[in-house]
């Protein structure tokens, strides 16, 4: 067996043995209802609740809401209630590049009841107007319409891929061995490395063509998985939600600096309860 035929096996080895529900979504512009799956607009927030500001007390920027009764797809993720992301108005809409988890910057809110007596009145009242100088990387309301759930393989963007391909190979292979993918391509010449050895469907449509936004699954980057970067990272195993870029009629309606990608990761067990204290944000963009 040649090295290349060796790694194409570990790969679907891989791909059949590690796979997630994923629960696609699109976006429609409009005017979504107070409690509606939405990105933009007037969201729900009780009454008694202050606007959430980030560490220097600037107001972080409404991002998008999620009506849990339509996740009935997702094991492990809440079906009543309301999940919120609110991100920062800064110029990197409150990622913190040191520290993935610092909520100084977005926050994650979980509503598990919802107070009917709420107008959207009442929470316009306390929303500030989106500042001028950065704006949002949301450019107007728009409903979120999810789509039917799929069984999705790990990608070989995904942390995970990298981890497990290393490790099969270097099982099956020790006089060969690999610390990273990029170091499997060192084993041939420049003219013959195949770059696309490790896509699922390297001869297929491409993933970017279309918006890649979701609910757990496995996550798209437009850059490289953040979770590699250091060990706390990892126990993000889950991904509560990606919005990407994306435009109708050649007009944005989210737009993540060049045509990026925005991911919220939870650890599997802080999920279960509940626990929304601890996510991991991230953009990144071409």
């Amino acid at each position: 067996m040649t090295d290349k035929e060796l790694a194409l096996e570990i790969c679907g080895e891989i791909r059949s043995g590690h796979k997630k529900i994923c629960l696609p979504y699109r976006l429609e512009p409009g005017d979504p209802g107070l409690t509606d799956s939405k990105v933009d607009g007037i969201p729900y927030f009780p009454k008694e609740e202050p606007w959430p500001k980030d560490a220097n007390g600037a107001p972080l920027l409404f991002l998008s809401q999620i009506d849990c009764t339509q996740l009935a797809a997702l094991p492990d993720f809440p079906h009543t209630g309301l999940l919120q992301f609110f991100v920062g108005s800064d110029d990197v809409w409150g990622m913190d590049f040191d520290d993935m988890t610092n909520t100084g910057g977005f926050r994650v809110f979980y509503w598990e009841t919802v107070d009917p007596s709420v107008t959207k009145a009442d929470v316009a009242a306390k929303q500030p107007p989106v500042p001028e100088e950065y704006g949002s990387p949301v450019c107007k309301p728009c409903c979120i319409v999810f789509q039917q759930p799929w069984e999705q393989a790990v990608p070989d963007g995904d942390f995970l891929f990298e981890t497990l391909f290393v490790e099969k190979w270097n099982r099956r292979c020790p006089e060969k061995p690999l610390k990273t993918l990029w170091d499997f391509y060192n084993l041939f010449p420049k003219e013959e490395r195949d770059y696309s050895i490790f896509e699922e469907n390297p001869d297929g449509e491409d993933e970017t063509d279309v918006p890649n936004h979701r609910m757990d699954g496995f996550p798209f980057f437009t850059q490289s998985d953040p979770r590699t970067e250091t060990l706390e990272y990892e126990s993000f195993d889950t991904l509560l939600f990606q919005l990407d870029s994306d435009s109708r009629d050649r007009k944005d309606l989210v737009l993540w600096g060049d045509c990026g990608v925005g991911n919220f990761f939870i650890n599997r067990e802080a999920l279960k309860r509940r626990d929304f204290s601890k996510v991991l944000y991230n953009w990144d963009c071409c």
